[in-house]
């Protein structure tokens, strides 16, 4: 039997990283700069742009992978903790900022210092809670998490929930109560919604309704207290395989899961240590754009990870992804 061999090439200038496994090679590379808590990479397939948030820095960012030019709109309102487009518009955004739902009018062309918006509903009326992880089914509707706050660094348990907002723009709570509402993914036949609560280290299946965007049946379908790595899951991606992509924060790693048979395929090292989130993006949805936080790091922390904050791209995994939806105003559900 021929034995996996794996070799690793580092450049601290570019932040490149080669793995080579068992005749499988990807390549990890540094796109951005470092941030602070950058989280939910959205790629814009019609622009062919990577959008993503700063959370607690309050800034909209846009990457153009062409040039790699990075622009970003500060958002007055609060914490953002995700975007993304609405569908047939240049310049405008959906975006949950604080508690809220608000609408930003931003063309990604230049930086904004206080980029215009309108509040478009409250998700919630509680100041101990913050909009955080959120994704667009393909009917147009917003799937969005909430969570506590962050005090001293802990989050107080079951302050969350994940809500349904569709062009009536009035939230509809699916789960409830959860700790860190994150990563969500529908497979490619539209008849599963996978959701991560964070804190429980799992990922919950749930049969999915597109017609109606109802969810029943919940099971698990990973569970990584049963494996052998560090970090909590965060955000999270989907393959036209139907197998799921996800981030550990604090675990240096992406991961790489078949839900059907609960079987770890792969990990991906990234060089930060806490992995927000990913989405594919890219002509041909075959690159994975890999977020991460730098916030809140102690000095040791940040020397030993000096890219911590940073957007990263990872080629050659022989996968592709599904196109990520655009926000629906205005239109029948």
């Amino acid at each position: 039997m021929r034995k996996a061999i794996c070799l690793e090439y580092v450049s601290l200038t570019c932040v490149l990283v080669i793995l080579v496994c068992s005749g499988e090679a990807h390549k990890v590379q540094k796109v951005t700069e470092p941030y602070g808590l950058s989280e939910g990479p959205h790629w814009n397939h019609r622009t062919q742009k990577l959008y993503f948030v700063d959370i607690y820095n309050q800034y909209i960012r846009r990457l153009d992978t062409a040039t790699g030019v990075v622009t970003s709109a500060y958002i007055e309102h609060g914490p953002v903790g995700v975007v993304v487009p609405v569908e047939d518009s240049y310049d405008k955004l959906v975006a949950g900022s604080g508690t809220d739902l608000i609408l930003v009018t931003w063309d990604g062309d230049t930086n904004e210092e206080k980029a215009p918006f309108e509040v478009l509903t409250s998700i919630e009326s509680d100041n101990d809670t913050r909009v955080n992880d959120g994704k667009v089914d393909s009917s147009g509707r917003f799937w969005i998490g909430t969570m506590g706050n962050e005090v001293n660094g802990q989050v107080a348990p079951d302050l969350g929930s994940l809500y349904r907002i569709n062009d009536t723009l009035k939230p509809i709570t699916e789960i409830s109560p959860v700790s860190i509402s994150n990563g969500l993914a529908w497979n490619i036949q539209d008849n599963t919604f996978y959701y991560i609560d964070s804190p429980t280290h799992k990922i919950a299946a749930y049969d999915y309704d597109p017609i109606n965007g109802t969810i029943s049946n919940k099971r698990i379908v990973f569970d990584l207290n049963k494996i052998n790595m560090k970090g909590i899951p965060d955000g999270m991606t989907i393959d036209t395989n139907g197998n799921l992509w996800i981030a550990l924060f604090g675990g240096h790693h992406v991961i790489h899961v078949n839900p059907k048979t609960q079987e770890l395929l792969r990990k991906i090292k990234i060089p930060a240590e806490n992995i927000t989130s990913v989405a594919f993006g890219g002509p041909h949805l075959d690159i994975l754009y890999v977020t991460t936080s730098g916030y809140g790091l102690t000095a040791h922390q940040r020397k030993q990870t000096p890219h911590a904050g940073a957007v990263f791209a990872v080629k050659g995994l022989g996968v592709r992804g599904t196109l990520a939806n655009s926000f629906i105003m205005n239109t029948k559900q």
